[in-house]
């Protein structure tokens, strides 16, 4: 008989949602019970976007811990507090961290934890053990590194972030040149300061914040925004609108059927997506009046335009073809450069959308499935996989900060929803693991 450890809880990943939840895992008394592993070699947050003046566009109290425990001390005022910062941070009467400084926090609570998690354990895989049960002979869940580690679990959860989103004609092209905004500042560092034309490809915050420092940077000969709208458009932060990130609005939103809540989402994009911030937009409006009347080309914007092919260009770089989504005209644009400012990908059944997390796909099989073929995510974040037989206890696999489609806009990678969602999942989590259902011991037995 081989015996395995299981863990009561399993996190995947460590970045802000994951962290959050170890916090609430630890008010509870839990977080013996849990363990987490992360791919990155040390805590990091938006290292690849730490952007010069760039804020988290989140009212920094909506931190990890302070809606639910305002005395605790992993809040962001206590952060600020303990290093002697806080009457700095006053004075400058700021609307919003920046996102630097936030990045400090995060780091700074994640330290309190570094006996629970791993660095260096990138997930490839997640499957049903086959050569182990826990101690009352049920299912366990098995988590794969690329270090050679496995995990075991009857409570996994993922807190990964969302696949980015590459349009179709970049796939073969991704490289030194042609990246995804979640590799910016590495891959702009890679081209060792020479002159570049660049495309950025959107139009989200992260794609004005990313064409301003580009325009900073001299090297830079021209930056070319490339978006399906208009222009740069401005975020609905309205607070009737924002109520998107209240846990009342997930009440009201996860019963809903799966079209409406499809209607509402694109109803209320305008909160999250492909619209930016008003200091941003005067930034780079101030800029390209400048530009203007100077004469310079440094600053090109082409609107209501998609890429349709992404080709070599003659003498190096890329040759874009470019199509108006309005009169179907093309033309050709040649770049050194291309930032993929495209986002995330969706659960779902739209076009370029997936319909779980990659992590899943070995245990599909076994995912309760709604009408449209997306798995069916319980109120508390919670996806039970069905039973072995009809009997059989079935692990559960938590989705942290992956659920926009069934809980809402909160879950879009809000920072504002962290402290509730990690409540919720830890009050879950609880009764499994605290009633004794899911006991810490080493257990298990090869079959």
């Amino acid at each position: 008989m081989t015996k395995h450890q299981v863990h009561p809880v399993l996190g995947v990943g460590f970045g802000p949602a994951n962290l959050s939840l170890a916090v609430a895992l630890e008010e509870h008394g839990l977080l013996d019970q849990a363990h987490f592993i992360e791919r990155a070699g040390a805590f990091q947050w938006q290292d690849e976007q730490l952007l010069p003046g760039a804020d988290i566009q989140n009212n920094p109290f909506r931190d990890l811990v302070m809606p639910r425990n305002p005395y605790s001390r992993h809040t962001f005022v206590n952060y600020l507090s303990e290093r002697g910062m806080l009457t700095g941070y006053l004075h400058l009467n700021a609307k919003f961290p920046l996102r630097r400084e936030y990045a400090g926090y995060l780091a700074w609570v994640a330290e309190a934890f570094g006996r629970s998690v791993e660095y260096g354990r990138p997930a490839t895989g997640l499957t049903l053990a086959e050569d182990a049960e826990d101690a009352e002979g049920r299912e366990v869940l098995a988590v794969e590194t690329a270090t050679g580690e496995r995990h075991l679990s009857r409570n996994v959860v993922i807190g990964t972030g969302r696949s980015p989103r590459i349009p179709a004609v970049f796939e073969q092209r991704l490289g030194a040149t042609v990246f995804h905004s979640t590799r910016y500042l590495s891959s702009v560092r890679g081209l060792a300061g020479r002159k570049a034309r660049v495309a950025v490809v959107g139009a989200s915050q992260s794609a004005i914040e990313i064409v301003l420092d580009l325009l900073d940077r001299p090297e830079i000969e021209q930056v070319v925004s490339i978006q399906r709208g208009i222009g740069f458009r401005l975020k609905d932060t309205s607070p009737y609108s924002r109520q998107v990130f209240l846990p009342e609005f997930v009440d009201y939103f996860h019963p809903l059927p799966a079209a409406t809540r499809r209607r509402i989402r694109q109803e209320l994009r305008s909160i999250n997506y492909a619209a930016c911030d008003q200091d941003v937009i005067d930034r780079l409006v101030g800029l390209q009046r400048e530009y203007e009347l100077t004469g310079c080309e440094r600053f090109k914007v082409v609107p209501f335009s998609e890429v349709t092919e992404a080709l070599g260009a003659p003498g190096g770089g890329h040759r874009l073809v470019v199509r108006d989504v309005n009169y179907a005209e093309r033309e050709t644009i040649d770049v050194d450069v291309v930032v993929l400012a495209t986002g995330f990908r969706d659960f779902g059944t739209g076009p370029g959308d997936e319909p779980y997390h990659p992590l899943l796909r070995a245990v599909a099989h076994r995912l309760p499935m709604d009408s449209d073929g997306v798995p069916v995510v319980a109120r508390d974040y919670s996806i039970t996989l069905r039973p072995r037989t009809p009997d059989a206890p079935a692990p559960r696999v938590y989705l942290n900060g992956l659920c926009e489609a069934s809980h809402g806009m909160g879950d879009a990678g809000a920072l504002a929803m962290l402290s509730v969602r990690s409540t919720d999942i830890a009050g879950s989590l609880a009764e499994r693991v605290g009633t004794g259902s899911d006991k810490p011991l080493v257990a298990g037995a090869l079959r």
